[in-house]
């Protein structure tokens, strides 16, 4: 019998050391369609837009107040967007499932060394399309701050009698949503890196900006209960 239908166990437990864990299951389960809605459809289509600024900002720049800084603006969001994208194509190649796998090696169940393999290989997957998301959602964020910023810069004319009420309403309006989108920034990294002080300061002065991860508390697994049946016993006597 060849090494790999034979694998060698562990005599103090008796488990096979040819086997190796797997990648723990995604967390949501729907991390990687939450994850391809944000770098394959929203980040293309904000980039998109972005541009299309530029664009305008070109063509009206005599009636604005400050056209270059709204053109770095809009021109950082249009590129840290396109790399959004394009870390987002890489990460898909990472994003493999253990069904995908089983298509591939229908008999992996009865060849250990092969499926030993295999699970480093979906573990070192999951690292790095974790690496990548995190690199991609890290830049649509700081995307999302010049994007704001720079319509924010847009809409300031060159002649301040055009400066109404309703224009100021409006620039105040997209400032916040910048100043919300750092704030749901700072708040992530601090529940993602609890323990200090600062970053307990930080939640709770941002912490309104966005919900936790999950935003309702998982619920508590109970085990199973047994049968009514099973559960009381019959009286002495009974049938």
């Amino acid at each position: 019998m060849d090494e790999e239908s034979s694998p060698r166990r562990d005599e103090s437990t008796g488990a096979s050391r040819d086997t190796e864990p797997g990648p723990p299951p995604p967390n949501p389960y729907g991390v990687f369609a939450a994850v391809e809605s944000l770098g394959g459809v929203a980040a293309p289509l904000l980039a998109g837009f972005a541009i299309t600024l530029i664009a305008l900002v070109v063509q009206i720049e005599k009636d604005l107040r400050w056209p270059a800084l709204s053109l770095i603006l809009l021109g950082a969001a249009a590129i840290l967007l396109l790399q959004v994208v394009q870390l987002n194509a890489r990460a898909r190649g990472y994003a493999v499932t253990p069904a995908q796998v089983q298509e591939w090696y229908p008999d992996l169940e009865h060849r250990p060394g092969r499926r030993r393999v295999v699970n480093l290989e979906l573990r070192h997957h999951a690292a790095c399309w974790g690496d990548l998301v995190r690199r991609a959602r890290i830049r649509y964020n700081i995307a999302i701050v010049a994007l704001l910023c720079g319509i924010a810069v847009l809409l300031v004319p060159e002649d301040g009698a055009k400066l109404t009420a309703a224009r100021w309403a409006a620039v105040s309006v997209i400032v916040f949503g910048a100043f919300a989108e750092v704030a749901a920034m700072l708040a992530g990294w601090a529940r993602r890196n609890p323990g200090k002080r600062s970053r307990s300061v930080i939640l709770t002065m941002f912490g309104w900006a966005t919900p936790p991860d999950p935003p309702v508390p998982p619920p508590r697994p109970h085990p199973p209960r047994a049968r009514r049946d099973q559960d009381v016993e019959p009286p002495p006597g009974g049938s």
